[in-house]
């Protein structure tokens, strides 16, 4: 947004001819009396309109945020000069101060269509596409830039955004790397470049990047946080867990994930009874995560309290199985029969049930898939009556499973 000093500049440069009324407005509006000066404009305005008068009327809402009032002004303008590029300009950015981001974009690009040598404009348009994720026009845009001005630290880091948001990760790299050394105090451009590095790759790399961001920013707890994950994912657990200690003496909130990531650190650090502690806060959060449950037996384990780790283990055992991951394996089975494999469909259909015992509808689908391919038809028999026995009454085809009970028992006998 526009101070009032600019504000009254680009109002001169639209109007060279000053007339005394208007001197008197921008006198009020550097004063800050704006609504004197809004009662002046609109006297002005019932007399005589013009686009001039509109935009400052539309840059004193702007001044006082209020953006709808800002955007109708704007608008109004346009109906007298419709190329004005700084009215589209400034509509739209009251536009995008709105949220209305869409809108933002048509008038943004309008304006470039009149004037696309405006780099500014064409940046705002640019964090526009951005805010709507929209990051391929985005990176276009300040592709466009960076091709006629590539020394704005600004402009490039918007560059290096959109270029990482594309997989343009060599790029991204590159770029942040010099906005980095542009700008050193840039804190979320150490971020965003560790973001752009393999981990299993380029190790080093974002190593340096932490270290030279916490030489700016000590103690800063996003940095601290990436140091402690990077060492965890590369299983260097004793190193992560001082890491990961650090971080929680400024982050007093962490979330779950960190502290079972803390958690894990510690146990393989060699630190049980320091782990188990962690565990059973964790555990006290959720009572159902098996994998809580899977490091505390592992700890009471080293600890050689064998009927807490054998009881705990259970659990985790129980608990392990998703219920989307036999989901999955049913509808594999299905898909696997509409292509007539056979094998493969009983193969799934049977993983379906084991890994969710309470799936006894997959048990008839066994049935009729063996049924349907397998000339022996005992198989078929078997799995109609466990069916039967699984589903019970509340079975959905208990009906069909007994009349193929009989048939198939009528076949067996006059087959002997």
């Amino acid at each position: 947004m526009k101070t009032l000093q600019r504000l009254l500049i680009s109002i001169i440069l639209f109007v060279p001819a000053i007339t005394f009324s208007q001197q008197n407005i921008d006198v009020l509006i550097v004063n800050k009396e704006y609504g004197k000066a809004l009662q002046k404009i609109d006297k002005q305005l019932n007399e005589k309109p013009s686009a001039a008068l509109y935009l400052k009327k539309g840059l004193i809402f702007q001044q006082q945020q209020d953006y709808q009032n800002a955007i109708q002004a704007f608008l109004d303008g346009l109906q007298f000069q419709p190329e004005n590029i700084t009215l589209m300009g400034e509509a739209a950015e009251s536009f995008s101060m709105l949220g209305n981001n869409q809108d933002a974009v048509s008038y943004y690009e309008a304006a470039l269509k009149l004037d696309s040598s405006n780099l500014i404009m064409a940046g705002k348009l640019g964090r526009v596409y951005i805010n709507l994720k929209q990051y391929k026009p985005a990176y276009q845009v300040f592709s466009h830039i960076y091709s006629r001005d590539s020394s704005n630290v600004f402009w490039n880091k918007q560059l290096a955004y959109c270029a990482f948001r594309t997989f343009h990760r060599e790029q991204a790299v590159y770029l942040y790397e010099n906005v980095l050394e542009a700008n050193p105090r840039d804190h979320a451009s150490y971020i965003n470049l560790i973001n752009c590095y393999n981990w299993k790759k380029e190790g080093n790399q974002i190593m340096a990047v932490i270290q030279k961001g916490l030489q700016e920013f000590p103690a800063d707890h996003e940095l601290l946080y990436e140091e402690a994950m990077y060492l965890y994912k590369t299983k260097r657990y004793g190193p992560a867990m001082i890491r990961f200690e650090k971080y929680l003496e400024v982050e007093k909130q962490p979330d779950y994930e960190t502290m079972m990531n803390y958690g894990i650190s510690t146990y393989f650090a060699g630190f049980e009874p320091e782990a188990l502690k962690i565990f059973d806060e964790l555990f006290n959060q959720n009572p159902n995560d098996p994998l809580v449950m899977y490091y505390q037996s592992l700890c009471y384990k080293k600890l050689k309290d064998f009927e807490k780790s054998e009881k705990l283990m259970k659990w985790a055992i129980e608990g392990s199985t998703p219920d989307y991951v036999a989901e999955m394996y049913h509808h594999l089975g299905q898909i696997c029969g509409q292509q007539r494999k056979f094998k493969e469909s009983v193969e799934a259909l049977q993983k379906a049930y084991e890994m969710n015992p309470d799936k006894v509808e997959v048990l008839f689908e066994i049935a009729t898939t063996y049924e349907e391919f397998n000339s022996n038809k005992t198989l078929a028999l078997n799995y109609y009556q466990i069916y039967l026995k699984e589903a019970g009454q509340a079975g959905k085809n208990t009906t069909y499973a007994l009349d193929r009970i009989e048939k198939l028992k009528e076949d067996l006998f006059f087959e002997e």
